[in-house]
């Protein structure tokens, strides 16, 4: 191919160019980007880099490039992610959802819960160069009665799963799973393994009230597992290779889930109640190198509280807290109508964070935790071509850094 030397903004004719070769065969393309600010993990640094078959080179050992790209002193940094969301299941909607993600910047998501009879018609859209990369936990773990039972019983109800389930029975084992006690567990983890599940998500909820609760129809979704079953979910699950992430909602299941050595906490606890951390169980989760998952914009569907500023006020304590205590910290929204970028918003008016931390959070701890086996999150020899050109410098200027996006390159393809 005829090679192009291209200044940035003239980038549209390299996405024709690249489309047409793409139909033939995908990541094809050779691409030098010459003149770019690249981030290293603290700062930016003027690299040549080079993309070959959606692979990141900085060693200059290519000697026919199809493409040079003059990025002209811009800004590259790694794509954000979203590690807690459950919008990428239904069809409705879905492709102004996915756009919402791409065209913010947002290639990664940890999609919490799923069932998979719903999502895997829609698989096509995922896992490939021009979509979004999606991990999925499908069915999570609970207790009698438990979260989400109540959730999938009223969509059951309102005719969501017309034509998947006739009843709630015939939802368990999609949408939830019944753990009570070890030989549940047991008894259903071939069938866990068989739904090809990328990290297996559990769910505490008060856990301090796990006996006043379990056999309460009053708290019917509002509880969830068994404290004491936590330690051989986390064993079991961890012999198979498969990490496990934790709802928590208050300090109690934090302080289960992080003593019992799970890998990720789903949320920060104590969102709508207000309590403090220990600081014990924050350097536990540090040390085991737990991430937790921020999930702080929950709090805005309850500004109409009248102690919602102390709510606000405790959250940025405790991310403070998490913070000083050198726990990885990931940002995700679990906000059906949006994704990470409100998240960081509401992050960076907390002013717990500075922007390169910022950065870091949403780049990197971020993209591994949503896909820890895969070489995402970084700037780096060997990992894969995904990534943002900004027009200004975000370690400056983050607030609106979605707004300066220019180019966006995932896996070697230049997106629209």
């Amino acid at each position: 191919m005829k090679q192009l030397l291209l200044s940035l903004f003239l980038v549209t004719q390299l996405m024709t160019c690249q489309q047409n070769v793409a139909k033939q065969n995908p990541n094809s393309l050779q691409i030098q980007f010459t003149n770019g600010l690249w981030f290293n993990g603290n700062t930016f640094v003027e690299r040549t880099v080079w993309v070959k078959n959606g692979i990141l080179s900085f060693t200059g050992t290519y000697i026919q490039n199809d493409t040079i790209i003059n990025l002209a002193g811009k800004y590259v940094i790694p794509p954000f992610a979203e590690a807690h969301n459950h919008n990428l299941e239904s069809a409705y909607g879905l492709e102004k959802r996915i756009n919402a993600y791409l065209d913010n910047g947002v290639f990664y998501v940890k999609h919490l819960s799923s069932i998979k009879k719903r999502i895997g018609p829609l698989m096509h859209q995922y896992n490939n160069p021009n979509g979004l990369e999606v991990s999925l936990a499908h069915a999570p773990f609970t207790g009698t009665g438990g979260h989400p039972i109540a959730l999938r019983k009223r969509y059951l109800d309102a005719g969501y799963f017309d034509g998947l389930f006739n009843s709630l029975e015939e939802v368990e084992s999609h949408g939830y799973y019944i753990m009570d006690n070890e030989d549940d567990l047991n008894r259903k983890w071939e069938q866990v393994l068989s739904f090809q599940p990328d990290f297996i998500k559990i769910n505490l909820l008060y856990s301090e009230e796990y006996q006043k609760r379990k056999n309460d129809t009053t708290y019917f979704g509002r509880k969830g597992l068994d404290p004491n079953l936590v330690p051989a979910i986390v064993s079991k699950a961890h012999q198979h290779k498969l990490r496990v992430s934790a709802h928590v909602e208050t300090t109690h299941d934090f302080h289960i889930a992080v003593t019992a050595g799970v890998d990720e906490i789903a949320h920060l606890p104590e969102i709508r109640h207000g309590k403090a951390i220990s600081v014990a169980d924050a350097k536990i989760a540090a040390q085991k190198g737990i991430v937790v998952v921020t999930t702080t914009s929950l709090i805005t569907k309850n500004k109409k509280w009248p102690n919602y500023q102390e709510l606000v006020d405790n959250i940025g304590a405790n991310l403070k807290l998490l913070k000083d205590a050198g726990v990885t910290i990931a940002l995700g929204s679990d906000m059906y109508n949006d994704n990470s970028v409100g998240e960081f918003k509401l992050l960076h008016s907390l002013e717990v964070f500075s922007n390169l931390e910022l950065l870091k959070m949403w780049c990197e701890n971020s993209a591994v935790t949503t896909l820890p086996h895969r070489k995402v999150g970084y700037l780096k020899e060997g990992f894969e071509a995904s990534f943002l050109v900004l027009d200004k410098n975000p370690l400056e200027d983050m607030l609106d850094i979605n707004k300066s996006i220019q180019l966006k390159i995932k896996q070697g393809t230049i997106l629209e």
